[in-house]
């Protein structure tokens, strides 16, 4: 190689090295969950707890933070790096990344799996029913906190759903189970149960031991 052609090479060299760096430093600023609708169209940081993960109708995830008085949906883009969403527990702090837009009149952060950090986790997980309904047969025979909406309360059994309608699980009060008495259709509760699989009706069930509201 002669010394044009090394100089080239250098200096094409040194290009990527400070693309590279200056990658680096441009890290999303963090923001307060109550001050992330002021940068609409950046990518930012923030900071917030997990109350509700639903799942649309085109099986993308959605998650909703909790902080200062204030919520914000997350899309969750799908990626081909793993990420925490399927372990995440109502409860769990997380910091995520990514833009802010503006979809149906709310703001939201878009964002993917691999962009969520989980910073504390709740003491008592408690899984929502779109997480339990991509993956019963992990929690078949094991007992289980769920959270999720009532529907169809009958006096043997209620369906456990989510927050779009899109997921919902049938229960069966076991004798004595307790707080069943007081619910009423609507009502936001967390459910704790067995889990189990109905073989003549083809489906998981959860054997209902008690419920709470969900706080």
């Amino acid at each position: 190689m002669d010394r044009a052609g090394a100089v080239v090479l250098f200096f094409s060299v040194l290009g990527i090295v400070i693309l590279y760096g200056v990658s680096l430093l441009m890290v999303p600023q963090t923001v307060p969950l109550d001050e992330v609708a002021r940068y609409e169209g950046a990518s930012v940081r923030t900071r917030g707890v997990v109350t509700d993960v639903s799942v649309t109708e085109q099986g993308y995830v959605q998650l909703r933070l909790a902080a200062n008085q204030t919520s914000l949906l997350l899309f969750v883009i799908p990626s081909d790096q793993s990420g925490i969403v399927r372990d995440l527990s109502y409860g769990d702090e997380v910091v995520a990344e990514g833009r802010v837009q503006v979809y149906r009149g709310e703001y939201e952060l878009v964002t993917a799996e691999h962009a969520i950090a989980k910073v504390n986790t709740s003491a008592n997980r408690i899984l929502f029913v779109p997480q339990l309904a991509r993956e019963p047969e992990r929690f078949e025979g094991t007992r289980i906190r769920l959270a999720g909406t009532v529907e169809d309360l009958y006096t043997s059994v209620l369906y456990i759903a989510d927050g779009t309608g899109t997921y919902r699980l049938r229960a069966k009060p076991v004798s004595g189970a307790l707080g069943i008495s007081e619910l009423q259709e609507g009502d936001t509760i967390v459910a704790e149960g067995v889990l189990f699989y109905d073989s003549t009706a083809l489906r998981y069930e959860l054997n209902l031991i008690a419920v709470e509201p969900l706080s």
